[in-house]
């Protein structure tokens, strides 16, 4: 049976990641219950990735913002689950060595969930691919670092126009400063020229005024667009400036549970050690350290405070709310009808203590969809795994807001 399904798959107009097999009794099925994830009337089955062979024929390195170059690998194209891939991060050299890459292998690549291509075999391991030296951005320095018993490569260059130029375009990012008409392109221009050094320096490029609208691709009106854009990010909250600043491994939701754990309180935030952030329901010890080693060097407190000096903060409300989702996940798919849009749900979620992912799995504690009875892939997923699909009605009244 499971035979036929699966050499059928392929000529369903829907796409499909697994077979559910469930009693075709629904009184019956339904008396049997549920486990605290499952429900007891069904099976559910994965079939195996699509993987197909083809050719090594480049390791790209992509520089981050971070320093960090990740490994690309480029192969001859090929059809996996409907599109066309011919590329696939290696993500650090860990990986490159057990793989044993060398241009010209013969691989075998698939795509995680269906959405991420992902070698998965090296046929032939003719050997490692050469380690770059230098960074391919600017021509400084690499070295190999490990961490947590991955390898991984860094430029030690402080002033690669990669990191700048990544730090920049997240800075701007709609989640951070929400500053639109400052793509990388524009971006990298600006720094070429010497507008923009540090962040802080975005909010006066007004000195360079006539040099901008001269350049190709900008008039008077892009100038003046970029400079609103400019004028309305002024007006931003600290977990937005924070997470702005580009620090390891610090997101937006975690920027926002450090300035609610002390109060929006710069100088607290400032002072707090290891230990303090440590007992921050969802700061780990690496954002912690992350955090701390941030602030410890000079140049970087000295900008943080110029931004300070450049942007307005409206006030928080302090008032500690009752967090009565503390370790517990979310997902939201669907359209809203109470809330302007997905965020402000999120917004809620997390000012309770909950988080919200983007996909459902067996760690997520509710989906909230409007359409309950939904046949979409996350209706499915949580069906599968006997997590509670909700509405936002009930939602609301779960946060006691009728």
């Amino acid at each position: 049976m499971f035979d036929f399904f699966a050499e059928h798959i392929e000529e369903n107009d829907i796409p499909s990641d697994g077979l559910v097999l469930t009693y075709d009794d629904i009184a019956y099925g339904q008396s049997l219950g549920s486990t605290a994830k499952f429900p007891r009337d069904s099976f559910a089955f994965k079939w195996a990735d699509e993987i197909r062979e083809t050719t090594l024929r480049e390791i790209e390195w992509s520089p981050s913002r971070t320093g960090l170059i990740n490994p690309v690998a480029i192969f001859d194209p090929v059809e996996l689950e409907g599109t066309t891939v011919s590329r696939a991060s290696v993500h650090n050299l860990s990986i490159m060595e057990e793989l044993e890459l060398g241009i010209g292998d013969t691989i075998q690549v698939y795509k995680a969930n269906m959405i991420i291509p992902q070698i998965a075999e090296n046929l032939t391991r003719s050997g490692m691919a050469p380690v770059p030296e230098c960074c391919p951005a600017c021509g400084g320095e690499t070295e190999i670092r490990q961490v947590s018993d991955t390898k991984t490569l860094y430029c030690t260059n402080p002033d690669c126009g990669a990191k700048h130029i990544k730090a920049f375009s997240l800075f701007v990012s709609r989640d951070a400063m929400n500053i639109d008409g400052l793509s990388e392109a524009t971006l990298e221009k600006f720094i070429t020229r010497g507008f923009i050094r540090h962040f802080s320096d975005i909010f006066h490029l007004e000195r360079y005024g006539e040099e901008i609208r001269s350049m190709e691709g900008f008039g008077e009106k892009s100038y003046k667009n970029l400079q609103d854009s400019i004028e309305k990010a002024r007006t931003t909250t600290l977990p937005k400036l924070i997470y702005g600043l580009g620090i390891a491994n610090i997101g937006l939701s975690n920027a926002k549970m450090i300035c609610r754990a002390f109060d929006y309180d710069v100088e607290k935030m400032l002072q707090a050690d290891v230990e303090a952030l440590n007992e921050i329901q969802g700061v780990g010890d690496v954002i912690a350290r992350a955090f701390v080693d941030y602030f410890a060097v000079e140049d970087h407190r000295e900008e943080f405070f110029r931004l300070l000096e450049e942007v307005k903060i409206p006030e928080e409300e302090t008032t500690q709310e009752e967090q009565i989702f503390a370790g517990m996940n979310f997902v939201i798919t669907g359209s809203v009808e109470h809330f302007a849009n997905r965020n402000e749900v999120k917004e809620v979620i997390e000012s309770k203590g909950g988080k919200v992912t983007g996909s459902v799995t067996s760690k997520t504690n509710w989906l909230i969809n409007n359409d309950v009875e939904s046949t979409s892939s996350k209706n499915k997923k949580a069906r599968e795994l006997g997590i509670p699909i909700i509405s936002e009605d009930t939602f609301l009244k779960m946060i006691g807001n009728n």
